[in-house]
């Protein structure tokens, strides 16, 4: 039996050390996120119907929008063809990890998101914001104020501004809808009183509409808004957008787009 067993130790050995090199082989071989970019000349891009981070022309099908525009500074440069998949902020993290598309623009890098998918250094930051239509503006003029079960406040399931303030105030009557086109519905149908989002898009309602006040209460609540990818060990294609977004930051390309889309962001 000893002798048996010397015979073929080594044989068993070298079979192991043969599977771990070949898995190594494996491995380094499967080309990064970045690399199937690059090679397929093509990235999709999640898209949720939220001017003015993204707008689509329904007679066309295009998608525009501050995103798209900082899609096309980055990709542009290295003939990438982009993509746009239709989702929503509440399934945007499931759609990055069943591979549905690459990358998702305008997405805020909460803790619990950040367990689930990685993120771009900020391509921007934005101001959490009321919107009403009958105000007064001082019965929203802090959060603590809001923070009671008189006020229905309408808010998009899944979006930055829901997930950091829906714990902080328990007493709020919210009422949480799966679409910007339903929260505003909810706001002028008179089934909310106000409704709360980022200051950026409520900025374009007020341009379109010229109809109704927005609020900042304090304390002033910021988040930075960021680009999600799928979570991986390999970084190349997160450090990549990192460097293109300081490129776009240092030469005033950033600026110029927000400014398009945000005058008050000046």
């Amino acid at each position: 039996m000893r002798s048996l067993t010397r015979r073929f130790l080594p044989v068993a050995l070298a079979a192991v050390t043969y599977a771990g090199l070949a898995s190594q082989d494996v491995q380094a071989q499967v080309p990064s996120d970045y690399q199937k970019i690059v090679d397929a000349k093509l990235v999709r891009v999640g898209a949720v119907q939220a001017p003015p981070w993204y707008e689509k022309n329904l007679a066309s099908g295009d998608w525009g929008g501050l995103v798209p525009d900082v899609m096309d500074a980055i990709f542009s440069k290295i003939g990438v063809k982009i993509e746009y998949v239709e989702t929503q902020w509440g399934t945007a993290v499931a759609g990055l990890q069943s591979d549905r598309f690459d990358l998702l623009g305008a997405y805020n890098a909460t803790p619990e998101r950040e367990k689930a998918i990685d993120f771009t250094k900020p391509m921007g930051e934005l101001k959490f914001a009321i919107l009403t239509l009958k105000g007064p503006a001082e019965a929203y003029a802090t959060w603590e104020k809001i923070d009671t079960a008189s006020i229905r406040l309408a808010a998009v399931d899944g979006a930055g501004a829901t997930r950091a303030l829906q714990p902080l105030m328990p007493k709020t009557n919210w009422s949480i809808v799966q679409s910007s086109d339903n929260m505003y519905l909810e706001l002028q149908s008179g089934r909310a009183d106000a409704l709360v989002t980022s200051d950026v898009q409520i900025g374009q309602y007020l341009k379109a509409r010229k109809n109704g006040i927005m609020v900042i209460p304090t304390p002033m609540r910021t988040q930075p808004t960021n680009i999600g990818l799928r979570k991986s060990d390999d970084k190349t294609l997160r450090d990549w957008l990192d460097g293109q977004l300081d490129t776009l930051r240092t030469d005033g390309t950033l600026e110029k787009i927000w400014a398009k889309y945000v005058p008050t962001s000046q």
